[in-house]
C-alpha cells in the first residue's frame, strides 16, 4: 500500500491511496480460508472443502469483501500519518481496478486550523453603564403587582371594554387563525395585544353571551375564528404598601422591598454586562483572526448536537441513516452558530497555549463537579479517565482561564 497527501487548503488534505493487487489477493486468501473452516457441503468433512469450490460458489462476494477490507485498512494506515486530524470524509474509489488487480482511492480529511494569535491583551471594549434607576425599580414592582392581581367579576355592565379580561370559547379557526390559536376556552386581556391586536379590537363593544367572528390579517391571509363570550372580569391590582411587601415574602416594608429589588436588578445587569463583555471580546478576536473553517467537521459537530437533542427528546438512539439525513438537511445559516463556537474554541485554545495555562487533575474534577451535581468524586474520576473526557474537560478549563486573562486586560469604557 502507498499513499500521497495533497494539501488542498490550510485545513483540508486529499489522501490518495494505492492498494496493490497483492494486498487484495492476500486478504482474499484469508477470507477463503476462514470460509473453508465453517463451510458445510455434502461430501466434504468440516474444514476440508476445497478452496476452489469456495471461490466458485462465493468468489464475487469474497472478492468484494476483500477489496472493502483492504480499502479500510489502507485508509486507516494512511490517515494515521496526518497530524491534528479531526474529520474524515467519504472515501471515493477513483480507479476501480489497476493492472495488477488493485485499485486507487482518495479521501478528503480535515485537520485542526493552525493559528498565530497576537494582540489579544488590552482589547478596547465599550459597555453600557451598570446602574439601576428608580424607574427600573418602579417597573419591577409594577410587574409584581400584575402577578398578584385578583380577577373580579364585572357585575355593573355586560359589554366588553378595553382592559377587561374576556373569558371566551374559541371554535372553528381557519388555517390562518390556527397558526396562533386553537379551539377551546381562553382568557383574553382586551387591548394588550397578547392574543392578537386586531381580534381583540373585535371584542370591544360585544356583550356576554354574544357569538361573533374575530378577524385579522395574518401574512396576507384573513384569519377567522368564532368566539363566544362567556364572562368578563376586571383585574384588581394590590396596593403598593408594606402589606404587599410582606405578601411577597421578600421584605417587611415597602422601602425594604425596593432595596431588595434594586439589589437584584443590579446583580442581573452586572451579569448581563459580563456576558456582553465576553461576547464583544470574542467578536473582536474573531474579526482580528479569521480562520479557514473545516466545513465537514463543523457539519459533524452540528449533526451530533442535533442528534443528542433529538435522542433526549425521543429517549431512543438514532441510527446512522437518520444522522446522515440530519447532516444533509442542515441549512448553511443553521451552521453559523456552530462555526462561531468553533472559531471561539480554536482562538481560546491558541491563547491558552501561548499563556502556558496548565490544568491539574483536581482542576478537572472541580470543573466536572459543576456539570454533574450530587455525583461522588470516584465516579467523576472514572469518567474523566474514560476516553477523551479528561482532555475535553481540561481544554474547557484552559479556555475559561484564557478568557479571564483577556477580560482582566481589556480596556473597558462606558457607552
Amino acid at each position: 500500500m502507498s499513499y500521497e497527501v495533497v494539501e488542498k487548503s490550510s485545513v483540508v488534505r486529499e489522501v490518495i491511496v494505492t492498494v496493490p493487487g497483492e494486498a487484495v489477493h492476500r486478504v482474499e486468501s484469508l477470507l477463503v480460508e476462514q470460509a473453508r473452516k465453517t463451510a458445510k457441503l455434502p461430501g466434504f468433512r468440516p474444514g476440508k472443502v476445497p478452496a476452489s469450490l469456495i471461490r466458485q460458489r462465493a468468489g464475487a462476494s469474497i472478492t468484494e469483501d476483500a477489496r472493502r477490507e483492504s480499502l479500510q485498512t489502507a485508509v486507516r494506515e494512511a490517515i494515521t500519518a496526518i497530524e491534528h486530524l479531526i474529520h474524515v470524509g467519504e472515501v471515493d474509489v477513483v480507479t476501480p481496478k489497476t493492472e495488477d488487480g488493485g485499485f486507487v482511492a482518495k479521501v478528503d480529511v480535515e485537520v485542526e486550523p493552525r493559528v498565530e494569535i497576537e494582540n489579544y491583551l488590552g482589547i478596547e471594549i465599550s459597555l453600557p453603564a451598570v446602574a439601576v434607576t428608580d424607574e427600573d425599580v418602579d417597573a419591577d414592582l409594577e410587574n409584581r403587582r400584575e402577578q398578584h392581581a385578583v380577577l373580579n367579576p364585572i357585575t355593573d355592565r355586560d359589554t366588553v371594554q378595553e382592559g377587561d379580561i374576556a373569558f371566551v370559547t374559541l371554535s372553528a379557526p381557519n388555517d390562518a387563525a390556527s397558526k396562533f390559536c386553537r379551539e377551546g376556552s381562553r382568557q383574553i386581556t382586551v387591548g394588550k395585544g397578547h392574543f392578537n391586536e386586531a381580534m381583540e379590537k373585535c371584542l370591544v363593544g360585544a356583550k356576554v353571551g354574544d357569538n361573533l367572528q374575530l378577524t385579522a390579517e395574518i401574512e396576507d391571509q384573513e384569519a377567522i375564528v368564532t368566539c363566544q363570550i362567556d364572562e368578563i372580569k376586571s383585574r384588581m391590582l394590590p396596593q403598593l404598601d408594606d402589606a404587599f411587601a410582606r405578601d411577597t415574602g421578600d421584605a417587611e416594608t415597602l422601602e425594604a422591598l425596593r432595596e431588595v429589588v434594586r439589589t437584584r436588578l443590579l446583580e442581573e445587569k452586572t451579569s448581563a454586562n459580563d456576558a456582553l463583555l465576553v461576547n464583544r471580546i470574542l467578536e473582536n478576536l474573531r474579526t482580528a483572526t479569521p480562520i479557514d473553517f473545516p466545513e465537514g467537521y463543523i457539519k459533524a459537530r452540528a449533526a451530533q448536537a442535533i442528534r443528542l437533542q433529538i435522542e433526549q427528546m425521543l429517549r431512543q438512539q438514532l441510527d446512522d441513516a437518520m444522522l446522515d439525513r440530519i447532516i444533509r438537511n442542515i441549512k448553511p445559516e443553521e451552521l453559523e452558530e456552530y462555526r462561531v463556537d468553533y472559531h471561539n474554541e480554536v482562538l481560546l485554545n491558541a491563547i491558552a497555549k501561548k499563556e502556558n495555562i496548565s490544568v491539574s487533575e483536581d482542576d478537572k474534577i472541580n470543573e466536572a463537579r459543576k456539570w454533574f451535581q450530587n455525583i461522588d468524586e470516584g465516579k467523576i474520576s472514572s469518567w474523566l479517565n474514560n476516553g477523551s473526557a479528561g482532555r475535553f474537560v481540561g481544554d474547557q478549563v484552559a479556555r475559561d482561564r484564557a478568557l479571564e486573562i483577556i477580560k482582566a486586560a481589556a480596556k473597558i469604557t462606558q457607552e
